[in-house]
C-alpha cells in the first residue's frame, strides 16, 4: 500500500511489492513459473544473480526450528535465518533485522534520528494542512462531500472516498516510474503519502463516526465467541496487510524506495497478502456492526484492494 509499484529498465514487466504480477502487464516473451524474485540490491549485482533452479514441486512452508534457538526472547532483537532449502534464492528473507545493526545517527544520515524527522514533518503537514481545522481543508473537503454531493447520505459520502482514494492512491502509484525520473524515488514517495495519508485520515474517521448508520442487519456483537474470534481475526489481518512495509526507512524514505519481492514469510502463504488482510479486517469489522453503511464500505475497501492486485500495487 505504498505505492512501490514500478518498471525497471532490467525487468520491463510490471511488478508488486507484494511478489506478484499483473497478467494484463504481463509481456508476450514471459515464463510463468512458480515464483520469481528480483535479487537484492545490496546483497548482490543484479548482473551476476544466480539463475533460478527448477523446483519439481510447489514450494512446501520451512521455518526455523524452534529447537534451534536458545532464548525464545531473541528473536525481538535479532530475526532468525529462514529455512530456505525449497527456495529459487534470488529473492530476498523477508523480516530480516538486527537491532545491533540499528544507528540513531546524524540528519542527513540514514540512520533514525533522520527517519523521526522526517516522518514529524510529513506528519505535521499533515496535521496543519488537512486535520486541523483552523489551517486545515480535510473538514472543508468532507463538508463539500456531504452537502454538495451526498446531500446528507453518508453511504454516498463513503462510495464518494472510495472512489477518490483509489484513483489517487492507485493512480500515483501506477505514475511511480515516470514520477521518480523528474522528481527522485525519495521526493516521488513524499508525493505518494501526503495525499493517501489525508484521504486515509478522513476515511477512518468518517467510517467511525458513521459506521451505525443506515439498515441494521443483525447485532452480534454480545456474543462472546463472536466477539473473540473477530478481535482475532482483526489482530491477525495485520500479520497480513503489512508484511512489505518492514523497512520503516524506505517508507519514510530516509533509505531510497526500492523494489522488494520476497521469497520467504507470508508470501510463501499468499501472493497477495494486503489483499487477504483486507478481507479478513473487513469481515471482522463487518461482523461486529451488521449495517449498511458499514458493509458498503467493506466492499469499497476490498474492491480497492482487488483491483489493487491487478494493477499491481
Amino acid at each position: 500500500e505504498d505505492g512501490t509499484t514500478t518498471a525497471s529498465p532490467s525487468f520491463p514487466w510490471h511488478i508488486s511489492l507484494s511478489g506478484s504480477y499483473s497478467r494484463s502487464h504481463r509481456p508476450s516473451n514471459f515464463q510463468e513459473v512458480s515464483s520469481f524474485h528480483i535479487p537484492n540490491p545490496t546483497a548482490r549485482n543484479l548482473a551476476s544473480a544466480p539463475t533460478a533452479r527448477t523446483t519439481s514441486s510447489p514450494s512446501h512452508l520451512y521455518s526455523t526450528d524452534p529447537s534451534s534457538i536458545s532464548n525464545p526472547l531473541s528473536i525481538l532483537t535479532k530475526s532468525q535465518p529462514s529455512n530456505r532449502e525449497n527456495d529459487l534464492m534470488i529473492g530476498e528473507d523477508s523480516g530480516v533485522y538486527d537491532f545491533d545493526n540499528e544507528k540513531m545517527g546524524a540528519l542527513g544520515e540514514a540512520g533514525w534520528a533522520t527517519f523521526f524527522v522526517a516522518v514529524a514533518t510529513i506528519l505535521t503537514a499533515v496535521v496543519v494542512l488537512w486535520i486541523y481545522p483552523e489551517t486545515g481543508y480535510g473538514d472543508d473537503f468532507v463538508h463539500f462531500l456531504e452537502t454538495d454531493v451526498a446531500h446528507g447520505n453518508s453511504h454516498i459520502v463513503t462510495l464518494a472516498f472510495g472512489i477518490i482514494f483509489p484513483l489517487m492512491h492507485s493512480g500515483l502509484a501506477s505514475l511511480r516510474p515516470w514520477g521518480e525520473k523528474i522528481v527522485g524515488a525519495r521526493t516521488w514517495r513524499v508525493i505518494f503519502a501526503f495525499p493517501s495519508l489525508c484521504l486515509s485520515y478522513s476515511w477512518i474517521v468518517y467510517f467511525i463516526s458513521h459506521a451505525h448508520d443506515g439498515i441494521q442487519f443483525y447485532d452480534i456483537s454480545q456474543i462472546g465467541w463472536v466477539h473473540a474470534l473477530a478481535w482475532i481475526t482483526n489482530f491477525a489481518s495485520f500479520l497480513f496487510l503489512y508484511p512489505s512495509v518492514y523497512n520503516l526507512k524506505e517508507v519514510a524514505a530516509v533509505e531510497k524506495p526500492t523494489i522488494h519481492l520476497w521469497e520467504t514469510g507470508i508470501i510463501r502463504i499468499t501472493r497477495h497478502p494486503q489483499y487477504i488482510g483486507q478481507v479478513m479486517w473487513s469481515a471482522a469489522h463487518l461482523a461486529m456492526v451488521g449495517t449498511s453503511f458499514t458493509a458498503f464500505t467493506m466492499v469499497l475497501l476490498i474492491a480497492h484492494h482487488a483491483f489493487s492486485c491487478w494493477n499491481g500495487d
